[in-house]
Parts: C-alpha cells; sequence; structure tokens
C-alpha cells in the first residue's frame, strides 16, 4: 500500500512517474500507473487533501449519452470501474455511494433556450449506436413516471443505468488500496527540462524529485505549468457554479434521477442535505476563459439565476428555500477549440511530459478510463497519433460533442 504524507518533507530524491494533480484524474492515473508496474509513483497535491477543488465541486454523476463515440467508451469503462471498484482496490466492502437512479433530460416550452433540444433525434441516434435502454417520453409520460416534472414539458429521455458517486469516497478508496505515494501541501512549481527532455519536479518549498515521466493532471493549474516548461497547451479555463440547498425532508426523494434541462443545460439531483444544483451557462462570466484561481470567488447573481430558470420545467421549484445553501465554486478545463474531449497524452513538445485534463466537468465519470489510457501510453501500448484524445497544437479535428452542457 502508498502512503499519504502531510507535507513535502519526506519527497523521495527519485521516481519513476510523477503525477501532479490530486484530483480524481490523477489519482487514477497514479493508481493505474503503479498496478501496471511502471515502478514508483508519486502523486503531488497542491492543496492539503486530495479532491477536494475540482473534484469535490462536481455533481458526481456519470453518464453514457455522449455524442461522441469515444465519450460514450470512456464512461462506459469507468462505469465498470465503478461497479468493480472495491475488489480493484483490494479494499472488500467499501463503498464509494455508486447509485444508478438513471439521468432524466426534459425540454418544453415558455422559456429561454440556448441551443434545440431534439431529444427524440437523440434517441434514435444512440439506439443505433449502441444504446437501446435509452428510452424517449412525451411529457405526459414523464409526467407519469416523474411526478416532479412540470405540465410545460413536451419531451424527455431517460437512462436508468447512469446515477452517481460519492467523488470524496473514490478518492479515499485509490489512495488506501493504491501503491502510490501521496504528498498533500506540496504544491509543484514547476517541471525541470533539459535538451528537451523532462528532468524533473519542483515544490515551491524547493525540493526536488528527479524523473523521466510527469504527467500534469492539475486541472486547471495544469496548463500554466505545462507552458512554464516550453509546452503550451491548447486548453482554457472556465468558472463554474454549484449550490447545494438544505431542504427539509419530504420535499426532495432520493430516489428521484439527475434531471437536465436540456434546453439550458441547468441540472440538479437529490442529496442527502436536499439538492444540488448545476448550470454552466447561467452567467456571462462562466463562459469566458480566465487565469487558473484557488479559492473561486462566489457570485450571487448565480443563486437568482437558477432559482428562477429552474421554476420553468420543475414542480416543487417555487417551494425551494435558497437562505440556506452551500456554495461550490470551481473550474472546469476545456480543450481549445472545445471539441468535447479530454486532452490525455503525451505532449510533443518535451519527451517525458504527459497531460491528462480538459474534461469540462467530466472528470467524475470518465477519470477512470482516462487514467487507464495514459497509463496505456506511458507503457507505449497505445497509438498516440490516432488518439481523438491527443494533445494537440491546433485542432484535432474532431466534430464536436454536442451532449457537452
Amino acid at each position: 500500500m502508498g502512503q499519504l504524507r502531510f507535507t513535502d518533507t519526506d519527497l523521495p530524491d527519485t521516481a519513476d512517474v510523477v503525477v501532479v494533480g490530486g484530483g480524481l484524474v490523477g489519482l487514477f492515473t497514479a493508481f493505474f500507473a503503479a498496478d501496471a508496474g511502471l515502478g514508483r509513483v508519486v502523486v503531488l497535491e497542491r492543496r492539503d487533501a486530495v479532491a477536494s477543488l475540482t473534484s469535490a465541486h462536481s455533481a458526481e454523476g456519470f453518464r453514457l449519452e455522449w455524442d461522441a463515440p469515444e465519450n460514450v467508451e470512456m464512461v462506459r469503462e469507468s462505469v465498470d470501474v465503478f461497479d468493480r471498484f472495491a475488489d480493484l482496490v483490494g479494499l472488500p466492502g467499501f463503498d464509494i455511494g455508486l447509485e444508478k437512479r438513471g439521468y432524466l433530460f426534459v425540454s418544453g416550452s415558455g422559456g429561454p433556450a440556448y441551443r434545440p433540444a431534439l431529444l427524440r433525434e437523440r434517441v434514435e441516434r444512440w439506439r443505433g449506436r449502441g444504446l437501446p435502454d435509452v428510452e424517449y417520453l412525451t411529457g405526459d409520460e414523464a409526467r407519469r413516471r416523474f411526478g416532479f416534472v412540470g405540465d410545460a414539458v413536451e419531451h424527455a429521455h431517460f437512462r436508468a443505468g447512469d446515477g452517481f458517486v460519492d467523488a470524496g469516497a473514490v478518492a479515499r478508496g485509490l489512495v488506501l488500496g493504491g501503491r502510490f505515494d501521496t504528498f498533500v501541501a506540496a504544491p509543484v512549481a514547476a517541471v525541470e527540462a533539459a535538451g528537451g527532455r523532462v528532468m524533473g519536479v519542483r515544490t515551491t518549498s524547493g525540493r526536488r524529485v528527479a524523473t523521466d515521466a510527469v504527467v500534469l493532471a492539475g486541472g486547471p493549474f495544469t496548463r500554466d505549468l505545462a507552458a512554464a516548461a516550453g509546452a503550451p497547451l491548447p486548453a482554457e479555463n472556465r468558472r463554474r457554479h454549484g449550490l447545494i440547498l438544505h431542504l427539509p425532508p419530504g420535499l426532495v426523494d432520493r430516489s428521484w434521477p439527475m434531471v437536465v434541462d436540456a434546453d439550458l443545460g441547468l441540472y440538479w439531483r437529490p442529496r442527502p442535505e436536499g439538492i444540488f444544483i448545476g448550470w454552466e451557462k447561467a452567467l456571462a462570466w462562466d463562459q469566458v476563459p480566465g487565469a487558473a484561481m484557488d479559492p473561486v470567488p462566489a457570485d450571487l447573481a448565480y443563486l437568482e439565476q437558477v432559482r428562477v430558470h429552474g421554476r420553468r420545467l420543475t414542480r416543487f421549484w417555487h417551494d425551494l428555500r435558497f437562505d440556506d445553501a452551500v456554495w461550490h465554486t470551481g473550474q472546469y478545463v476545456a480543450a481549445a477549440p472545445n471539441d468535447g474531449r479530454p486532452i490525455i497524452g503525451p505532449h510533443p513538445a518535451l519527451r517525458g511530459l504527459y497531460v491528462n485534463t480538459a474534461y469540462e466537468g467530466r472528470g467524475i465519470m470518465a477519470s477512470p478510463a482516462g487514467g487507464r489510457l495514459l497509463t496505456r501510453l506511458l507503457r507505449g501500448e497505445a497509438d498516440v497519433a490516432t488518439s481523438p484524445f491527443r494533445v494537440f497544437e491546433r485542432d484535432r479535428g474532431n466534430d464536436p460533442d454536442r451532449m457537452v452542457l
């Protein structure tokens, strides 16, 4: 088993693989790299806890409904990891809060929309691509199945096999069961290079780990670290907000699915405390690229936006109280130009530098498969040139994934 250290005082002088970033993307990368026998694997996390920045502020959901086939397969592989997680990490009975309550997408009239939902066409397309269990529902059928669906809903689709996990529990399981060492409160100042290849990493305290392989999985801080090493990364950071509302018992049923307003992109899901609400396009600034930030400031205007626009398609929204809310503020990373796919692979500008980032809010549901792919690339077992997730300079040539919210 690996070790968790709360300082970088005992950093090793050398490692075979150094993973920068202790969110789920970095932890799954480290887990599979160590499990594949790649030698000593070390994770360096800038914060004082793992999975406490982007991972901690997500809705923690997973779904197979994506437009790009490779995104579908990435999530399918990841769900298989979640299904077998306790056995995989060697911790019998370990609970990651896996619940398959489904994803329900709804669309209706009487309000703004940032794109056509086209729910019936989506279902036909998925059935042709090997997802026969996605159900198309009329508005009346959705209301009979789900009592919270509002009168304005005209179309819906539902897949029962989608659901949620507890991101914190997944992170704990990886650290407890993984054969890698994790150092928190160990921010990386620089990736050191010479002669066109990676030589090591240096932390802000001045300590250095020599290595031939560095994986940048630091979320919004990845781009700056790569650029400082002479390896520009085509990625952009965007602020995102979420809210957990603490509600009285009985208002929200925990058996309900994740619900997505397909017209706006607003989404919500039950939680033990009440409800989680997210919406990537609530405010103008959340689509504007920005610098890496920690902490990310909250904007009270977001609360009013979700309070007003959530009413259109959801019956109980008028009864929600917004005076007992926990803010979840973070940043997501997207490829630029954004084709709806993460960036996973070796950086062509610097030998030994690998990147695993730009999941754009899909890090929970795709990080297991992303970590496996990065490990195969480290071992030379995957074709970099044809990968739809490869690091690129201007454009990978992929069609956009239209299911990115």
